[in-house]
């Protein structure tokens, strides 16, 4: 009996021993028959790949492309040079501290434009007071801006008090390591006026050396550029020589900033760039003004600013307007000017406090809205030029933003009394305004 079940059994064993491969546990966790099955999926995904989806993964790809192209009228080498935008955003990052209580975001702003276009401003708020907490961030297009502004306005008097200005908390100086290396020979120049164009810039610094390049960062909407750019220079030295001699340099009644460059990359093409752009739907045509200030420029850079800056004074005047020689000696002018000076107002330095600019804007206001108030401490020379009259020491400029506004300002002002003393004012010319005040820090701007 044992032996016919042994028999019987036989047959089912060889049957059974028909799928045993089909079970069999491989090494990847899989039986045979699920890895014929994955074997099978993954060769009819890759039929896909080749046939239907094709076409969806081309498109998909040049539209990455096309979202990753700048656009033509793009001056900024690190970006160009594919350098990563997160860390290009850092370098461009600087912290603004001890900011007035009054000012706003669009104050900040204004006064950090001269050094490049500003692409954010951010302050924190008091969520109790609804008011900014005395600091915040101001963002550059480039990285450049941002070093400007750093050099230039970190201590500075704005609004009754001294700026605190530096790099963010997550600045990281090793960032920098992949960028670029800045060409020796390229210069970064901003707050350049809009009737200044790019030929007009460039022979300005060519007395300094043969120039290779002049682009400025153009505005499409406008058609105009945005006030800052990069001027490249065939050798080292005249680079060196520009950047010194040219920053605070005043331009078309701007005081030129000037630095050498901080990350390298391709320039663009700047303004040529907008010749292949569909036409705009309106142009608009300004004039332009130079002088100097600070370092001395070439003679032949001075010459092109003073027949610039005459042209545009004619043009402003309506006549041939005298140049200025003497920028050190507060000296009356009869031309229109949006300036005012104030003389006798205190007795001398000891009597300056934070509140006395702003008590100028707040009488000043009643004639027209003021676009900066300046407490100017008086040189040595400037005293003696004025026969070290009583009250010379110290002047007070009111910047109005309309010529209309400074002359009745002017009829305000003159022989009123003012804390026991009666002030003298007159109009200023405006390009010496701008070289006088040129190193005050007590600025106060509404």
């Amino acid at each position: 009996m044992s032996t016919q079940h042994s028999t019987e059994q036989e047959p089912q064993a060889v049957a059974e021993g028909g799928n045993v491969a089909a079970d069999v546990v491989l090494p990847n966790g899989l039986t045979q028959a699920q890895q014929d099955c994955l074997d099978r999926a993954l060769a009819y995904a890759r039929e896909l790949q080749q046939t239907v989806f094709k076409d969806i993964l081309e498109e998909e790809k040049q539209r990455s492309e096309e979202e990753r192209k700048l656009p033509a009228c793009t001056v900024n080498p690190g970006l160009m040079a594919g350098v990563d935008m997160r860390n290009l955003s850092v370098m461009s990052r600087l912290y603004v501290g001890s900011i007035n209580f009054e000012l706003t975001e669009e104050h900040i702003q204004r006064v950090f434009s001269e050094f490049g276009s500003v692409s954010s401003v951010s302050m924190a708020k008091d969520p109790a007071t609804g008011r900014h907490k005395g600091f915040g961030f101001v963002e550059y297009d480039v990285p450049e801006a941002a070093t400007l502004a750093m050099e230039a306005m970190n201590g500075v008097m704005v609004g009754g008090r001294q700026l605190k200005i530096g790099r963010p908390n997550n600045y990281n100086l090793a960032v920098t390591q992949g960028f670029p290396a800045p060409p020796s020979e390229r210069i970064y120049v901003a707050n350049v006026n809009e009737a200044i164009s790019e030929e007009v810039l460039r022979e300005i610094f060519a007395p300094f050396g043969e120039v290779k390049a002049c682009v400025l960062s153009a505005d499409v909407a406008t058609r105009k550029h945005r006030g800052w750019g990069f001027i490249e220079f065939a050798e080292t030295t005249p680079a060196d020589q520009a950047a010194v001699a040219m920053n605070g340099f005043s331009l078309g009644n701007l005081t030129l900033r000037v630095r050498k460059c901080v990350v390298g990359g391709p320039l663009g093409e700047g303004m040529a760039a907008l010749g292949s752009l569909p036409p705009p739907s309106s142009d608009a045509a300004t004039g332009s003004n130079i002088s100097q200030t600070g370092p001395r420029p070439p003679q032949q850079v001075i010459d092109v600013a003073a027949s610039i800056n005459m042209s545009i004074n004619e043009a402003a005047a309506g006549g041939s307007v005298a140049q200025p020689t003497a920028p050190q000696v507060i000296q009356k002018t009869t031309v229109a000017s949006p300036v005012v000076v104030l003389e006798n107002v205190v007795g001398g330095r000891s009597e300056v406090d934070d509140e006395l600019a702003a008590d100028m804007e707040g009488e000043g206001s009643k004639c027209g809205e003021i676009a900066k108030v300046v407490v100017h401490f008086a040189s040595e020379e400037e005293i003696q030029a004025a026969g070290g009259a009583e009250g010379s020491e110290v002047s007070i400029f009111l910047q109005f933003k309309a010529a209309e506004s400074a002359v009745r300002a002017v009829e305000l002002f003159d022989g009123r009394w003012f804390a026991g003393r009666q002030v003298a004012a007159s109009l200023f010319d405006y390009e010496r305004y701008r070289m006088v005040t040129s190193s005050d820090t007590m600025v106060y701007i509404p």
